[in-house]
Parts: structure tokens; sequence; C-alpha cells
């Protein structure tokens, strides 16, 4: 027969172990969500990134083109302003040659000779020169600018670049996996109520009478070697008190004829 103290303790146990694997279930499908959770994130981060690697590209790209057409309008215009210079210096050199013939045949109709006409030649050719200087200091300046104007332009290219490259300059990186959940042992949850249901219905049963060799049973004192308290001295049976009734026989309830009749005495 189970113990009725034992019935709610064991019950406990059953349910506490029942909470128990539902708590292991709840946690595994949270972990699941957690893992899918992070996959999602990290496919989402490698798109954004591969994205951005494209846009990084396509900017580098116009970068380099936006320069290399700043480069050739820099050098364009230095080498038109070095064909003006040319140009401008043969219509100079033609006028000079145009000049000293001009003078050379004035000298001639006015009959001037020497240092005279030397000084007009010589100023003819100085003004040559001096066009020629200020066209020199013109291409110079040209030049100048020109290389200004090519370091400004590598100067944006090499901003842009990195402008861009900070968008791509750290490769993301998958971050650590969640840490598994801690799982209740389900079988010590039920061992352990089921101990404590065996400790409870062991305590609600009744104590039974203790022994030298243990737990006993009481033991049953055949009817023939019942001791009913008559202590009467050997041979003095017959002695006894007519009616004389053992105590023993009325706190018992037994009838006291089966003793009189068992010693051999009567009533």
């Amino acid at each position: 027969m189970c113990s009725p103290a034992a019935i709610g303790p064991a019950v406990s146990a059953i349910g506490g172990a029942a909470q128990a694997s539902a708590n292991n279930a709840h946690k595994r499908k949270m972990y699941q969500h957690q893992l899918k959770v992070r996959e999602r994130k990290w496919m989402q981060t490698r798109s954004t990134y591969q994205s951005k690697k494209v846009q990084f590209e396509q900017e580098v790209d116009l970068a380099n083109i936006a320069a290399q057409r700043a480069y050739t309008r820099t050098q364009i215009q230095l080498n038109n302003a070095r064909s003006m210079a040319i140009l401008q210096n043969q219509e100079d050199f033609k006028k000079m040659l145009q000049n000293e013939g001009n003078i050379e045949v004035s000298a001639a109709e006015r009959g001037i000779r020497g240092k005279s006409v030397a000084r007009q030649l010589l100023q003819n050719k100085a003004n040559f020169g001096i066009g020629q200087a200020m066209r020199s200091r013109a291409l110079a300046t040209a030049g100048f600018n020109a290389k200004e104007a090519m370091a400004d332009t590598n100067r944006q290219l090499k901003t842009q670049l990195n402008r861009s490259f900070g968008k791509v300059a750290i490769q993301p990186v998958q971050d650590f996996a969640p840490p598994p959940p801690q799982m209740e042992n389900v079988g010590l949850t039920l061992m352990m109520g089921m101990g404590q249901a065996l400790g409870a219905g062991l305590e609600g049963m009744p104590k039974n009478t203790m022994g030298p060799g243990g737990l006993q049973n009481q033991a049953v004192t055949p009817t023939s070697t019942i001791d009913y308290g008559n202590t009467f001295p050997a041979g003095s049976f017959n002695s006894a008190p007519a009616g004389y009734v053992s105590p023993h026989y009325a706190t018992a309830g037994m009838h006291s004829s089966y003793g009189v009749q068992r010693f051999g005495y009567g009533n």
C-alpha cells in the first residue's frame, strides 16, 4: 500500500520533471532562434559590405577619370600657352626683320651712316628680346600654375580615395556565437523528488517494534504458555480462592473460565 503522505511529493516530483523538460525545450528553441538571428545579421552585414566594395570601386574609377580630365585640361592649357608663345615669337621675329630693313632703307635714303644706324638696329633687336623675355616669363608662370593645378587635383584625388576607402577599410567579422543554454537535469529532478516522496512515505508509516535484531513484528505468545498473572507457589493451584479471576482476564476481555479450566481450578 502507498502511503498517502508520499502522494503529494510524488506528484510534485513528476510535475517538476515535466517542468524541467519543458524549460529545456524552451531554452533549445530560444537558442536556435538566436543562432538564426545571428546568421541573418551576418548575411545582411556581408551583403552590405559587398555593396560598399562595389561602390568603392566605382568611386575610385570616377575619381581617377575626373583627375585625368583635370590633368588633361591643365596640360592642354599649358600647351596652348606654349604654342601661343611660339607664334608670337615668330611674329615678333618677322617684325624685327622688317623693322631692321626699314631702318637700313631709311638711313640709306637720308644718308645716315655709322653709329646712328647701329643704335637703331640694336634698339630693334632689344625690342624683340624684351618680347621674348615677357613670353618666357608668361610660359614659366603658366608651367608653375599647371604644376599647382595638378598638385591640387592630386590632393583632391587622394582625399576622395581615402574617403571612399574609409567605408570599406574595416572588413566585418562575424561575432561569437551565444553560449549554449544550461539545461536542467530532468532525471536528477525526478529522482530527488521521488526520494523526498519516499522519505515522506516512510515517515507516514506506523512504527514497528524494535528488537535486538532490528525491525521485528510483535511476537504472539501461544495460549498454552500465557502467563495470566496468577503467581502461586508450586503445588498450590488447588489452593486458589474459590471464584478467583485473574486481573488479566478482565483487562483483556477474555473468559475467566478458560484459564480456570486450563490450570485445573474451578469457579
